[in-house]
């Protein structure tokens, strides 16, 4: 009965979000009525929406944000060869936009689990369950998963879960778990994100002491000049405090 209320309850936002849209093409509008169709598995629906859309708007965030949105609809969907392509096109188009980086770790995720089929459709329901918020689900999809070839990232996405439902402690002991169980791990993701989960406790010298080392790590890539941003604007901002 439940599943029916919700399911009924999706039909009807997706109603109107179609109609909001018709009338004014708005990204949030389109993103909004993505995930809808995300939720309830309308892969193609999806693909239709953001493919013959794209078009109508002119501004390369806006772009760049419809195309990581396909590129995970293509990968949802089993599509694995066209999500790698049109995450691999964004990284090139927007190199600047920070939806890239989000890009980037998508790419590592399929080129690190592609050669086993089982695990990879695990993991991918994992970060579909992410992705349109059902974080209780994501929590206990990730749990089959850790101990597995796919477990640094199983861990990633059990962490991001936590935060998703406001728990810090927990976040941070995901987190933990991953460095220990995977010390060589280069999901660097999970580094900004522990960096952010610190700096929220007011533990500014942990946030930085993540964030020099992953500049340590990898000094000559992109990780390496985020982090450096967000150490000057923590450091700025405890200036200014």
């Amino acid at each position: 009965m439940i599943l029916l209320f919700l399911l009924l309850n999706t039909e009807a936002r997706i109603d109107s979000l179609e109609n909001s849209f018709a009338q004014n093409r708005q990204i949030e509008t389109l993103l909004a009525l993505n995930e809808c169709y995300l939720v309830t598995d309308q892969y193609q629906k999806s693909m239709a929406l953001l493919g013959q859309n794209e078009r109508h708007f002119k501004n390369d965030l806006d772009k760049s944000r419809i195309r990581f949105e396909l590129g995970n609809v293509f990968m949802f969907a089993g599509e694995i060869i066209k999500a790698h392509e049109t995450y691999l096109g964004l990284v090139g188009r927007y190199p600047q936009i920070d939806i890239a980086n989000d890009a980037a770790e998508r790419l590592y995720l399929i080129e690190t689990v592609r050669d086993d089929t089982v695990q990879m459709k695990r993991l991918i329901n994992v970060v579909r369950l992410y992705e349109i918020g059902q974080y209780e689900e994501t929590v206990d999809s990730t749990r089959v998963l850790l101990k597995s070839a796919v477990g640094a990232y199983a861990y990633y996405y059990l962490a991001l879960a936590y935060r998703g439902k406001g728990d810090l402690t927990l976040t941070m002991s995901a987190l933990e778990e991953l460095n220990e169980r995977f010390p060589g791990h280069k999901i660097y993701e999970a580094v900004f994100l522990q960096a952010s989960v610190y700096s929220i406790l007011g533990e500014l010298e942990s946030a930085e002491e993540v964030l020099k080392d992953l500049i340590v790590r990898e000094p000559n890539t992109i990780y390496a000049y985020r982090a450096r941003q967000k150490l000057e604007r923590m450091l700025g901002s405890n200036i200014d405090n």
